[in-house]
């Protein structure tokens, strides 16, 4: 039971440093100026600022912890 209990918090403590570490700021940067362009384009940026940053926010720090997403904007 005590090697139970000293694995426990070990393992846990390697899981979120890994899942801490998996940020990637440089594709955070890409994506929210890719997607600041595109809706700036297409007026959603002037009409609703609020709505389209946490837009931004939300979509581009999925995309920047590895998930794979097409978003407004990507690659232009």
């Amino acid at each position: 039971m005590k090697k139970l209990i000293m694995f426990l918090p070990s393992a846990l403590l390697i899981i979120f440093t890994s899942q801490a570490n998996s940020f990637d700021a440089t594709k955070y940067a890409i994506c929210y100026d890719e997607m600041t362009k595109a809706h700036k384009a297409r007026g959603f940026h002037q009409r609703n600022r609020m709505a389209s940053i946490k837009v931004k926010e939300t979509v581009c720090k999925a995309y920047a912890e590895g998930e794979d997403l097409n978003y407004e904007g990507k690659g232009q």
